[in-house]
C-alpha cells in the first residue's frame, strides 16, 4: 500500500513538472515561472530612447514628446518607460510614464555607478544597460525600441552633443543583437524619429534581431514646447496618439502596432528648415518595414549593383556615367518624371543643395526606361522594385507640390560626387554584403 501511494505522489509530482514545463516561455531572460513572482508578464513593454543633449533640448523636444506621452491612458498590459536627456548637466532622467505624470525613477537602479545623472546618450553600452533593465524589471512578451533624436541616415542616430558621441549604425545593430539574446528572441519593433533613417542600410543592420523596422527617408519634424507658457506642439510623432492605441489594444502583435505608428505619423510641411537647405520640402515619408524581406531585398541590390558596376567601368563607361547621372538620376529641378526622388541635401560650392539619399524603388524605376538608354536594366531592376514593394507594409507620403510624391519608403546611399564618397559606409553590414560600395566609389561625378 505504501508503494503504491509513493509511486502515486511520484507520477502526480511529474505531472505537475510537465505542466510547469509546459508553460515556459521566455522574457527578459528569465522564465515566466520566475518573473511573475516578481512582476506582472505585461503584454508589451516600451523603451524610449529621448536623446536630447544638444539643440533639440533647447527647443524642449523630449520634454515636448513626455508630455503627449502623460495623456495615455495607464494599462496594466502596456509598460512605457523613458530615458530622457536634455542639454545641461545632471539632468539625465529614469522615468517609468503613467497617465497624468510620471515616475522618476533612480539611474543608480540600472547601474550603480550612474550617481551623477547625466548619461551619454550615444553611447551604446549605456542604451544596452537601459534595455535590457527594462526588459528584466517590466517583462512582457513584446517590446518596442524607439530612438529619437537627429538621425543622420546610414550614419546612425542620437548625437550627444555633450559627449562628442553619437549611436553608429554598427552599434546599433550590435546593441539590438544583444538586446535580442538577452530576452532569447527577437525585439517586435525598432522605431525612430530622427532624419533621413528610412534606407536600405539601417534596415539591414536590424535584420537579425528586430522583426519590424519604423523609420522615414526625409528630414523629420520635432514637437517644440514652451513649458513656461504652457505651449505644446507636437511634431510628425503623435505620442499621445499612437501609444493611446496600444493601451487600449494590447493584444496588438508587432506587425499590428507599427502600422498604428504609421497610420498616427502626421506629415509636415512645406518648411525652410534647416536654414543651409534652400529649397522647401515636406517631413512626409514615413515607413514600417517587415524586415523579414529585407534580406532577399538586399541580395537583389547587390545583383543589380554589379551590373551597374559593370556598366560604369567597362566598355562605354564615359557615355554610361554620363547616362547614369544626367538621365537616370537626373535633376530635382527637373519634372519628377524625369529625375529619381531624392531626400537629404547639402551646399555646394555654388550655393545649390546637392543630394546623397536617393529612393531606392524609383531609382530601380528610372533604370526601366527607355531614356536609361545603355544604363537600362529590366530584370535585375523590376526584381528591385517588386521587393521594395513586399517589404513596406505600410508608406506615408504626399503628392503635394514640394513633397514626395515618387517615394517608395526605402531610399540608398549615392553621393553626389565622388569625392563625397564616406569610407565609413565600408563598416556597415549593407555595404559588407553587397556591392554597392563598389559601384557607388566608381561613379565619377564631374
Amino acid at each position: 500500500m505504501k508503494r503504491k501511494l509513493v509511486i502515486g505522489a511520484i507520477a502526480l509530482a511529474a505531472v505537475f513538472i510537465l505542466i510547469a514545463a509546459s508553460l515556459v516561455i521566455r522574457s527578459g531572460g528569465k522564465d515566466v515561472s520566475d518573473v511573475e513572482e516578481e512582476a506582472h508578464l505585461a503584454q508589451w513593454t516600451s523603451l524610449l530612447w529621448f536623446c536630447g543633449d544638444g539643440n533639440l533640448g533647447e527647443w524642449n523636444m523630449m520634454l515636448c514628446n513626455l508630455h503627449f506621452l502623460e495623456m495615455v491612458p495607464d494599462s496594466e498590459e502596456s509598460n512605457i518607460l523613458v530615458i530622457l536627456d536634455k542639454e545641461g548637466t545632471g539632468d539625465t532622467r529614469l522615468l517609468e510614464v503613467h497617465e497624468g505624470g510620471s515616475i522618476e525613477l533612480n539611474l543608480t537602479d540600472i547601474d550603480p555607478e550612474w550617481t551623477d545623472n547625466e548619461l551619454n546618450t550615444g553611447g551604446d553600452e549605456e542604451l544596452l544597460k537601459f534595455l535590457k533593465w527594462g526588459a528584466d524589471t517590466y517583462p512582457a512578451y513584446r517590446y518596442n525600441v524607439h530612438l529619437s533624436n537627429h538621425g543622420g541616415g546610414w550614419r546612425g542616430m542620437c548625437w550627444d552633443e555633450s559627449e562628442v558621441d553619437h549611436l553608429s549604425l554598427p552599434e546599433i545593430g550590435s546593441v539590438c543583437d544583444e538586446f535580442k539574446a538577452h530576452i532569447g528572441r527577437n525585439i517586435d519593433i525598432l522605431s525612430t524619429e530622427g532624419c533621413l533613417v528610412g534606407m536600405a542600410e539601417f534596415a539591414y543592420e536590424l535584420v537579425s534581431s528586430c522583426d519590424y523596422f519604423v523609420g522615414g527617408s526625409t528630414y523629420g519634424w520635432g514637437s517644440e514646447a514652451d513649458p513656461e507658457n504652457d505651449i505644446w506642439e507636437p511634431g510628425n510623432w503623435q505620442y499621445d496618439k499612437c501609444w493611446t492605441n496600444l493601451s487600449r489594444n494590447p493584444e496588438m502583435d508587432g506587425g499590428e502596432f507599427a502600422i498604428v505608428m504609421g497610420k498616427t505619423f502626421a506629415d509636415y510641411g512645406p518648411w525652410r528648415a534647416p536654414p543651409f537647405i534652400p529649397k522647401e520640402s515636406y517631413s512626409d515619408v514615413f515607413a514600417i518595414y517587415d524586415l523579414s524581406r529585407m534580406e532577399e531585398l538586399t541580395a537583389a541590390v547587390d545583383v543589380l549593383s554589379k551590373e551597374l558596376l559593370g556598366k560604369v567601368t567597362g566598355i562605354g563607361q564615359t557615355i554610361n556615367q554620363a547616362t547614369l547621372i544626367n538621365l537616370v538620376i537626373g535633376h530635382p529641378e527637373t519634372p519628377d518624371e524625369l529625375h529619381t526622388e531624392s531626400f537629404s541635401g547639402q551646399m555646394d560650392w555654388i550655393g545649390l543643395s546637392t543630394y546623397t539619399n536617393y529612393d531606392l524603388w524609383d531609382l530601380a524605376y528610372m533604370l526601366t526606361k527607355s531614356t536609361a538608354g545603355t544604363m537600362r536594366s529590366t530584370t535585375n531592376a523590376k526584381r528591385v522594385m517588386e521587393l521594395v514593394d513586399e517589404t513596406i507594409i505600410l508608406l506615408r507620403n504626399t503628392d503635394e507640390s514640394g513633397g514626395h510624391a515618387d517615394a517608395h519608403g526605402i531610399s540608398i546611399y549615392l553621393p553626389y560626387r565622388s569625392s563625397e564618397y564616406n569610407s565609413d559606409y565600408e563598416d556597415i553590414r549593407f555595404a559588407q554584403d553587397t556591392g554597392w560600395d563598389e559601384f557607388i566609389k566608381a561613379v565619377q561625378w564631374t
